[in-house]
């Protein structure tokens, strides 16, 4: 069964009536929405804001799949999110718009690498606050909510231990996303929103709604709340962003975040977060937020685990690495050159 693209589905009729209390409940007058109602008592200016009409005229691509925003069901859902987003949500939205600013720069020189589309930059945001399945062994973590660490055979080698949930480690995670979410796309074989959608739920079940509804379309077919929210959402933050002025949005760009990295360091004895904090003369929450796959209790890059010596990267502020290397062979710590 495929849903006729000239009706609405009642999901899409409550959205619209969410969309309609959001306006009369969110009203800004500093806003430069797409088009303003003013209300007969008040006068007050309410934004409801609408799809770009050059994005209308031209199309519109996510994830390398083109969007049917002109069908009312499909647009309905993205104008729902992009005015959740910039009236209820608009604080979060600012975060989101920072984060994306600061870091989409590693994400997508991995994702040009591995072939994955840098659409997905704009998803990892949206991703955090889908809720996985109950059944997972661990809760997810990190900005790609990875429910367990990547092994060999996909790639990646990651480790959670004592010391370390490399889930956290932006390189490392988006690394393993890329690869997970590329098996997804070849096993699922309908594109990578769909894959996206089986990254959330299943493979099992991803075939399972395509037979039953007769579509591989992830807009024709009903899926949970969350996950058509999840997509509809990923689409009207990649719209906002790329139309920062249209919207009126003034959200300061932070400097993307760059370090230097010292790689292949194999230590000679324990080194603490707060020794390279000394030694690199910067506090050791900085430290902390450039390595974050170190665990807060332990606080510590080990020169050993089980008897066997770790190859470590360290991260610090740029212009520091030099300084750090240097300190650790006067302090006893490497004594093999590192990089």
């Amino acid at each position: 069964m495929i849903i006729p693209y000239n009706r609405l589905t009642l999901s899409s009729l409550a959205r619209l009536l969410a969309i309609l209390l959001l306006v009369m409940f969110s009203c800004e007058s500093k806003a430069a929405p797409t088009q303003v109602t003013k209300t007969k008592s008040s006068e007050v200016e309410c934004p409801y804001y609408q799809l770009p009409e050059l994005l209308l005229a031209n199309g519109f691509e996510l994830g390398g799949e083109k969007i049917p925003i002109a069908r009312p069901d499909v647009k309905a859902r993205i104008e729902f999110q992009i005015n959740f987003l910039l009236l209820d949500a608009r604080s979060v939205l600012a975060e989101w718009m920072s984060e994306n600013r600061k870091y989409s720069w590693i994400l997508e020189e991995i994702f040009s690498k591995d072939g994955v589309p840098n659409d997905f930059a704009w998803l990892s945001p949206v991703l955090m606050g889908v809720n996985r399945p109950s059944n997972l062994r661990a809760s997810p973590v990190g900005v790609w909510s990875l429910d367990k660490p990547c092994g060999p055979s996909e790639g990646v080698e990651m480790y959670d231990d004592a010391w370390r949930d490399d889930r956290l480690d932006i390189h490392l995670a988006t690394k393993c996303f890329a690869s997970r979410i590329k098996a997804l796309k070849a096993e699922v074989g309908n594109g990578w929103l769909m894959a996206s959608v089986a990254y959330i739920l299943s493979v099992p079940t991803v075939k399972d709604l395509t037979q039953r509804w007769g579509s591989v379309n992830v807009w024709d077919i009903p899926l949970p709340d969350q996950l058509e929210d999840m997509l509809s959402r990923w689409a009207a933050f990649k719209i906002i962003g790329t139309h920062k002025s249209l919207y009126g949005l003034r959200v300061p760009d932070p400097p993307p975040l760059t370090y230097d990295n010292l790689t292949a360091i194999e230590l000679n004895k324990d080194l603490s977060v707060t020794d390279i904090a000394k030694f690199v003369n910067f506090p050791a929450k900085l430290i902390l937020e450039l390595n974050p796959k170190i665990k807060i209790g332990v606080g510590v890059f080990p020169a050993k685990n089980n008897g066997k010596t770790l190859r470590h990267s360290i991260a610090v502020p740029s212009g520091a690495g030099k300084i750090l290397l240097r300190k650790l062979h006067e302090a006893g710590y490497v004594s093999g050159s590192g990089q």
